[in-house]
């Protein structure tokens, strides 16, 4: 195979020819992905994703290992075995390298820099461009048998027009005997289970593992933010007692109590002062001295009650969210900018506009940094743990790239600019519609901060995006978000100039928020979500509520979960949960049962016992 270069943008590179990923290449041959000759570091730090990580492969290293929080998937995030990079000289090698004559069936196998060989009768033959795919990660040419009498010939693969892989046979050329060694076969990787014959490439060929990472730090700015209190004090943040954004977090980062004791620590520690010492004893205690108590807002959020596993992961969503906001355009800011103007009293509006569709806030952010990384890839599935036929599960294994001189795992990525619109639900009018809905007693709240305080305590932050969360209260706020989302995904993709899987989501359920930003992997802004910020917000929140019903009511409706390919399902690179956890009735209502038919077994019940009917959350 002659060398040739491929031109690609460092974001199509990311999404179409990343090592180990089968792609065509422009002559009509097949290749997959090689480790690039020169990689550069990402400008985002490690240990800033590394929750995000953790939470993605979770799912996957439970699924193969079989215990909660087990598995060497987590133990490669967790000790940071992994580099963020930017591949700057990408590679391919043919694959497969096995070439088939459609006429007599003769199945060659060349070295990967060969040139295409050529059939005895029949001339050149063609790359024979189907492979062996496993859970595994196994990816491999067909290898044809020796021949049963062990009489040296080449073999020949038969009934491929089938397209069927258990009607092909191999064949001796030279004796003519039928090989009773079968084309799909186990897999020689993990020698568990069946390989999957299918052509390449394909999607079920290379499944990428990709999390988004909104308004990430640089490198340099992420030595002001790797403080201990950066968890609690983006709570606090969410919570309305701490200044928001990243300058906010910076400030507790150099305030912090706890580092003024560990900087102590860690003096005395290079000067060989041992605790005991009477030096290190007085020394301390002017250190915790100068610590001195918690800072107010502190008490607000240990007030809460969570324990410090949940604080952590909650924090981290409150984290994203308060760097989201970071450089917003609000409606006020809108209203002033707009004084005296023909638009000032279509802004004026606004406030009341949200407030009809149950917002507190949709805020444009113009220019919103974010980082598309690439952890990694599963084979035959994107999920973690799927059914067969038979209903038995299989665990996908999630693979790492590898190429690394230090030993570590690379994670490909790009850094770049987009658009977004940030929505933030009311938080008294979540709490009041889970009332009017029986999920939960009247908690008595009656302001947007309390509300959320309420919200942080009765719920679960959602880590896993495959599975629901188990608690009843923050599947409710998950589902009530995510289908709000997806809604209001389909209503700006009619006016933004985007197609709707050019659109992407990022769900805060917690704080009871989500960013909808284009998703378009262009490297310029297009401007098409500040257009309708500016010009056509009104219709698309207006036909948010206008028509609640779907093509395949009122089965989609009533027994099929409310959400289906005609009304809320969007492409999977759209969503950030697989189209899971969505329900048109908890936007419109339960609808009452058809007369005669029975009352549907999958009802939601409170954990007393009693059933669940939603309300509507849109009043318009």
């Amino acid at each position: 195979m002659t060398m040739e270069e491929l031109n690609r943008t460092n974001i199509q590179a990311l999404w179409r020819h990343m090592p180990g990923q089968p792609y065509n290449w422009p002559r009509k041959a097949t290749v997959v992905g090689d480790n690039p000759k020169q990689v550069s570091p990402l400008d985002v730090p490690e240990g800033w994703v590394a929750p995000q990580l953790r939470r993605l492969v979770r799912p996957f290293a439970e699924a193969v290992s079989g215990a909660p929080n087990v598995g060497n998937e987590l133990a490669t995030i967790d000790g940071l075995l992994f580099e963020l990079v930017k591949a700057e000289d990408l590679q391919a090698v043919r694959f497969p390298n096995t070439f088939h004559c459609s006429n007599c069936g003769r199945f060659t196998t060349i070295n990967a820099h060969s040139n295409v060989p050529k059939c005895p009768q029949h001339g050149a033959m063609r790359q024979f461009t189907w492979a062996e795919m496993h859970e595994c990660g196994h990816l491999a040419p067909l290898k044809p048998p020796r021949c049963d009498n062990r009489c040296g010939g080449s073999m020949a693969l038969l009934n491929t027009p089938t397209l069927q892989t258990n009607r092909w046979f191999w064949r001796c050329m030279k004796c003519g005997t039928r090989s009773r060694t079968p084309v799909v076969r186990g897999c020689s990787t993990c020698r568990t289970g069946r390989v999957r014959v299918d052509r390449i490439p394909r999607s079920e060929a290379y499944y990428p593992q990709t999390i988004t990472v909104l308004n990430p730090p640089t490198r340099n700015e992420y030595t002001q933010l790797a403080h201990k209190q950066v968890h609690t004090a983006a709570v606090a943040q969410a919570l309305g007692v701490l200044k928001p954004g990243i300058n906010g977090l910076k400030q507790i980062g150099r305030a912090s109590p706890d580092d003024v004791v560990e900087q102590f620590k860690a003096t005395m520690l290079a000067l060989g002062v041992q605790p005991g010492d009477p030096i290190y004893d007085a020394g301390l205690a002017k250190a915790q001295a100068r610590a001195g108590a918690a800072p107010a807002w502190r008490d607000d959020v240990d007030a809460l009650g969570l324990d410090e596993e949940t604080l952590e992961t909650l924090g981290e969503e409150c984290r994203q969210l308060s760097l989201a906001c970071a450089e917003q355009l609000t409606a006020v800011q809108l209203l002033d900018m707009a004084k005296g103007t023909p638009l000032e009293p279509v802004y004026a509006d606004y406030p009341a506009l949200f407030s009809r569709h149950g917002l507190a806030q949709v805020s444009l952010l113009r220019q919103l940094p974010i980082a598309y990384v690439v952890a990694g890839y599963t084979r035959n599935s994107s999920k973690a743990v799927t059914m067969t036929r038979s209903g038995q599960p299989v665990a996908s294994h999630f693979r790492f790239f590898t190429g690394s001189k230090s030993g570590k795992m690379r994670m490909y990525g790009v850094r770049t600019e987009t658009e977004g619109l940030l929505f933030r639900l009311d938080p008294v009018k979540v709490v009041d519609w889970l009332v009017r809905s029986g999920l939960v007693d009247d908690p008595g709240v009656t302001d947007p901060v309390s509300a959320q305080r309420w919200l942080f305590q009765v719920t679960t932050p959602v880590t896993d995006i495959f599975k629901p969360p188990e608690n009843k209260i923050s599947a409710a706020v998950l589902g009530l978000t995510h289908s709000f989302a997806h809604r209001a995904m389909k209503a700006l993709a009619a006016r933004c100039g985007l197609n709707v899987d050019s659109l992407a989501e990022f769900l805060f359920p917690s704080n009871v928020a989500f960013l909808l930003y284009a998703n378009t992997r262009s490297q310029f802004v297009l401007g098409g979500l500040e257009h309708v910020y500016r010009y056509d917000l009104p219709d698309a929140l207006t036909e948010l509520a206008m028509e609640s019903r779907c093509m395949f009511d009122p089965p989609c409706r009533t027994s099929f979960g409310g959400s289906c390919a005609a009304c809320l399902h969007v492409s999977e690179v759209a969503c950030a949960r697989f189209n899971t956890v969505l329900d048109r009735n908890l936007l419109f209502g339960t609808l009452p049962p058809l007369a005669g038919a029975p009352t549907p077994s999958d009802r939601p019940v409170r954990p007393d016992g009693k059933t669940v009917s939603w309300q509507p959350y849109w009043t318009v």
